[in-house]
């Protein structure tokens, strides 16, 4: 493959679009059976949340094998809000191996080991890409919905696997401080809220305090 030379996704990778609710039924918020990775799960550091997953029996799920993932796949937010998960996407590892995907997703599996999961990640995750995507959205409502072929058209760049390894260990490190950053953030504006509380408590139980 010639680098930087531009592919269809839908050459590079398989698309699925998730089972119906129907095919689903109902989601247990019970911790048995097999986890449905929804919209809800994803979060903005390209990861799956687990603490609030629903369930569906292992019955469903072994009809349902076809929807199952596995480490290196992408789960890509196909339908959501105006401004909230549409186009935010996961890398899946190992710990969500064998799970499922819900219906507002779809699954983007490389076919070849040309292009790096990593570096996929990162690159439908550019603001350029991530808007040229969810910009074809049809909205119904308060619902934005993106068509399968709006993803599977979309353009991608793919460079050597060296420079892949190397775009994608970059920007993970770069997304590692963000989140550390942030973390540390969390904390301090707690501390200060703490001792904002601390010293108020202090005054107002000082007599004579209005």
């Amino acid at each position: 493959m010639p680098p930087s030379q531009a592919h269809r996704l839908i050459d590079l990778c398989e698309i699925v679009s998730g089972p119906s609710g129907q095919q689903l039924g109902r989601l247990s918020t019970r911790p048995e059976g097999v986890p449905v990775v929804s919209p809800s799960d994803l979060t903005t550091e390209h990861k799956v949340d687990a603490s609030n997953i629903k369930h569906v029996s292992r019955w469903t799920a072994a009809a349902l094998e076809r929807f199952q993932l596995r480490k290196g796949d992408l789960v890509y937010v196909r339908q959501g809000t105006p401004g909230g998960a549409l186009g935010r996407t996961a890398l899946i590892g190992f710990a969500e191996a064998t799970w499922l995907f819900g219906a507002a997703c779809l699954r983007i599996r490389p076919r070849s080991a040309a292009v790096l999961p990593q570096y996929l990640l990162h690159y439908l995750g550019h603001p350029l890409v991530h808007g040229r995507i969810t910009s074809q959205a049809h909205q119904s409502g308060t619902v934005e919905t993106l068509p399968s072929r709006a993803l599977a058209m979309t353009p991608v760049f793919v460079p050597s696997l060296g420079r892949q390894r190397a775009i994608a260990g970059a920007l993970n490190e770069i997304d590692t401080q963000i989140e550390a950053h942030r973390q540390l953030i969390e904390k301090h504006d707690a501390l200060r809220q703490g001792l904002l509380m601390d010293l108020l408590s202090d005054a107002f139980a000082k007599p004579g305090t209005p």
